[in-house]
């Protein structure tokens, strides 16, 4: 391996620092962080938990190019520092996570790079029921194109590969009118920017209001909101993105099971789109029957709008609603179908979704980039690891290719997870379809993943996680499956140093041109916590 100097013109702190600087993001990524830490100020002096950690591997793979024919070897070392903090008090609550990944090679084909990941949140509430602030941040890594050849590891080729930057400001306001009314009005600003690759970096502005009635009515229940939306992309070629929509909903109990229902609002939206998509106005009224607590439906209908609910609830732990639209304005028209299930028991959970939404590439980055950690244990999410808390990472959802289209969504999905005393077991399957408005090409993704944990001694864990994915790109050129297998042995040698050793297989199968490849890499890791 070769020697990598430390200090001096050229050494490592030089080299990341100008990397870093040269990223069109930092100085976002760096206003970000600001950002968060003003969030929290104000209540400094809450109960705060913070944990640094570095982590040191050593990763052979038998291809780290990614290519069917040449398969070069490689030996890489990974150094990532990384932070964790969690702060809580009577008036805020924070979580952020971050780690930088930095890899060094002595392969003449190898150029060292640098990764960035981090995922925070804060809320701060600066006057009592009143005034709040949330403000959040994301970074990672991201595919460019969803049919091209991708892994999920970034020493590896990463030319399909885009880091992102993404914060978001968002003061609020949530005023009591008596027992007449309360309401929300809240401010957003959201910038999400990219490396390199065909989405364009974009700031977004958006406005929420919202009102409903108080306790003074009993009889008449009543609400009303306004959203607006506008995405300003930075690349010319760009077209911006504008979403408006006010409606108010009103329901008259009758009985103790039935109440009349109607609702009325408008649409104004503006967006590049090859199908001609309407804004106006619409209205519909009809009923609301829930004879008992095992169900309850609603119906309405009238100019530009049909709707139709229907809520099941077998047992306090089972729920099932399925919800039908038919709007002839705004996005998303025609016939749309959404519905949640979910059921627990002690040792179990069972959920599914389906919806059909209107989004873009720098939405999706702010909301659902990254990975989803899973506690392997209880199977169950956990979004706010604490330190030294076990979690698994498992990616969020279908892959998708980056664009500047507005892009229509149809996605399903459902999960279970399982678990006992030293295991835990989960496993999701997916689909979802994309329909990209300006120039109609769709892209279609669908797989199963899971993750199982076996804690087989106090100190020592194994952890198998396994997926699958079949991609249709855009050009309609054919299938792309992406198989990746881990197994990783994970020993707590003290209270603040852990040791793990991983075996990875990653395989890629393409319709369309030379994407073809199989890797296997074994990682041998140690991550000390201070």
């Amino acid at each position: 391996m070769a020697t990598v100097p430390m200090d001096g013109d050229g050494g490592l702190v030089d080299r990341l620092e100008a990397r870093m600087e040269r990223l069109p993001s930092y100085r976002s990524f760096r206003l970000l962080a600001l950002a968060l830490l003003f969030a929290a100020n104000p209540v400094a002096a809450g109960q705060w938990d913070i944990s640094s950690r570095v982590s040191l591997a050593e990763i052979y793979t038998d291809n780290v190019n990614l290519d069917s024919e040449n398969e070069d070897s490689a030996l890489i070392t990974e150094i990532t520092p990384g932070i964790s903090v969690h702060g809580s008090g009577g008036r805020f609550n924070a979580n952020i996570d971050y780690r930088m990944q930095n890899f060094f090679s002595s392969e003449d084909d190898f150029s060292p790079n640098t990764s960035h990941q981090l995922v925070g949140n804060t809320n701060t509430e600066f006057a009592k029921n009143l005034f709040f602030l949330d403000a959040g941040a994301r970074a990672g890594q991201a595919i460019l194109d969803a049919s091209d050849t991708r892994s999920r590891s970034n020493y590896t080729d990463n030319s399909n590969r885009t880091d992102f930057y993404g914060y978001s400001l968002s003061p609020y306001i949530t005023p009591h009118f008596g027992s007449y009314a309360q309401g929300t009005l809240r401010y957003g600003y959201d910038r999400v920017v990219y490396s390199k690759g065909e989405a364009s970096d974009s700031e977004t502005n958006r406005v929420d209001a919202n009102i409903v009635n108080g306790r003074y009515f009993s009889l008449l229940s009543w609400g009303g909101n306004y959203s607006y939306r506008k995405e300003t992309r930075d690349s010319g070629s760009a077209s911006d993105v504008r979403y408006e929509q006010a409606n108010g909903n009103a329901r008259f109990r009758l009985t103790r099971s039935f109440s009349l229902t109607g609702q009325a609002g408008y649409t104004n939206d503006d967006f590049n789109s090859s199908e001609t998509r309407d804004n106006g106005g619409y209205w519909a009224v009809g009923g609301f029957w829930q004879n008992s607590r095992f169900y309850s439906i609603e119906a309405q209908k009238g100019n530009n709008l049909e709707t139709a609910t229907l809520g099941l609830y077998p047992t306090r732990r089972t729920s099932l609603v399925i919800n039908y639209r038919d709007r002839d304005v705004g996005t998303n028209p025609g016939e749309v179908w959404t519905g949640t299930f979910s059921h627990y028991t002690r040792r179990s959970s069972w959920s599914a979704s389906y919806i059909e939404d209107t989004t873009t590439s720098q939405q999706r980055q702010l909301g659902e980039g990254g990975f989803l950690l899973i506690d392997p244990i209880s199977g169950e999410p956990n979004p706010n690891p604490q330190p030294g808390d076990v979690v698994v990472e498992v990616p969020l959802g279908p892959t998708s290719s980056l664009t500047n289209e507005v892009e229509e969504r149809k996605r399903g999905q459902a999960t279970v997870g399982l678990k006992t005393g030293k295991s835990g077991l989960r496993s999701t399957i997916f689909y979802e379809e994309r329909k990209f408005l300006s120039s109609l090409e769709e892209e279609e993704s669908r797989g199963i993943r899971g993750s199982w944990n076996w804690r087989f001694a106090p100190r020592t864990s194994s952890i198998l996680t396994a997926s699958f994915e079949r991609t249709k790109d855009r050009n309609d050129s054919g299938d792309t499956d992406n198989w990746f297998v881990q197994t990783l042995v994970r020993r707590q040698v003290r209270t603040n140093l852990n040791a793990s050793l991983a075996y990875r297989f990653e395989r890629q199968d393409s319709d369309g041109g030379d994407r073809d490849y199989d890797e296997n890499s074994l990682i041998a890791r140690v991550t000390a916590t201070f």
